[in-house]
C-alpha cells in the first residue's frame, strides 16, 4: 500500500477519477485549482510582505484553473451542441495549453449555442482578453513552473513584472462567472438529454 495511504481511513481521504467519462471532470479540477489560487494569493496578500517566489505558485494555479475552465466550456458545449443537432467540436483540444485557441473554440462554441445572449456575449470578449493577457505572460504553460523552457532558454521574458492583487482581482472574478457558464450548461444540458430520451420513447412506440 502507498505510504500516502492511511490505514483505516479517515477524513482526509480525497477520490479521483471516480467518474465512467473523465471528460466530466474538467469542471471539478477546475474548481480545485481555482480554490487553491484564490486561498493562496489572499494569503499571501494578507501578509505584510511576501517574497517574489511564493506568487510562482499562484500564477500557475490560476493559469491552470482557466486553461481547464476553457476545456470544461468545450466539452460541455461540444456535448449540447450534439443535442442539439448542430455542429460541435472538442477534437485534439486534450494536449493543447494554448490559451488562445481554448478561448477561440469556447467563445465560438458559446456563440453558435446561445447567438443572442448579450452578457454571454460580454463574457466571451473579456474570455479572449484574459487570454491575451496571458499569452504574452506564459504562452506554453511552463513559465511560473520552471525557470527554463524545453529549449533551455528562460521561460518567461526578463525582468517580467505582475501584481498579485491585479491577478486575483482579474482571475477569481473571470473563474466565477465561468463556473455560472459551466452551471448553465449543465441545465440546458439535461434539458436537451431530456427531451431527447422523451423523443427516442416516442420513435420506439
Amino acid at each position: 500500500m502507498s505510504s500516502f495511504v492511511r490505514t483505516p481511513p479517515d477524513e482526509n481521504n480525497f477520490v479521483i477519477s471516480f467518474t465512467q467519462n473523465p471528460k466530466d471532470d474538467f469542471g471539478a479540477f477546475a474548481k480545485g485549482y481555482s480554490l487553491a489560487a484564490n486561498r493562496l494569493a489572499e494569503l499571501l496578500l494578507a501578509a505584510p510582505r511576501f517574497s517574489d517566489y511564493e506568487a510562482y505558485p499562484v500564477v500557475f494555479l490560476y493559469r491552470h484553473a482557466f486553461e481547464l475552465s476553457l476545456k470544461h466550456t468545450i466539452y460541455s458545449s461540444a456535448r449540447l451542441a450534439a443535442l442539439q443537432f448542430c455542429d460541435g467540436t472538442d477534437a485534439g483540444l486534450q494536449n493543447s495549453h494554448d490559451l488562445q485557441l481554448l478561448s477561440r473554440v469556447t467563445c465560438m462554441l458559446l456563440g453558435r449555442l446561445f447567438p443572442t445572449d448579450a452578457s454571454l456575449r460580454l463574457i466571451s470578449e473579456r474570455i479572449a482578453t484574459i487570454s491575451t493577457d496571458w499569452s504574452g505572460i506564459d504562452p506554453r504553460s511552463d513559465g511560473y513552473r520552471y525557470p527554463i523552457n524545453t529549449r533551455g532558454n528562460a521561460s518567461t521574458t526578463p525582468h517580467q513584472v505582475l501584481n498579485l492583487a491585479a491577478l486575483h482581482e482579474q482571475m477569481s472574478s473571470l473563474l466565477e462567472e465561468m463556473d455560472t457558464i459551466h452551471f448553465g450548461l449543465g441545465i440546458e444540458t439535461g434539458a436537451a438529454e431530456e427531451a431527447y430520451r422523451a423523443l427516442q420513447s416516442l420513435i420506439s412506440i
